[in-house]
């Protein structure tokens, strides 16, 4: 999971990425990874990455959620 620009302190990140083996997330916080999970399919990732996002942002945090550009 690298080729992630620079995120500002103190805001999540959230990752999608198109794997060899499957759809990979990432939840980030300063550089520390806070969950990863692997799924079968891209409607899965992307709904528990939007799931992450919206439970931070209502949590009053900022967030940042990258998709890999090869998921429709």
């Amino acid at each position: 999971m690298q080729n992630t620009t620079s995120v500002p302190k103190d805001t999540h990140l959230i990752e999608v990425r198109d794997e060899s083996y499957g759809y990979t997330l990432a939840h980030r916080l300063n550089g520390r990874v806070l969950y990863v999970a692997t799924y079968k399919n891209n409607h899965d990732a992307m709904r528990q990455a939007k799931k992450l996002a919206d439970h931070e942002q209502a949590d009053g945090h900022p967030v940042v959620m990258v998709v890999d550009p090869h998921i429709g």
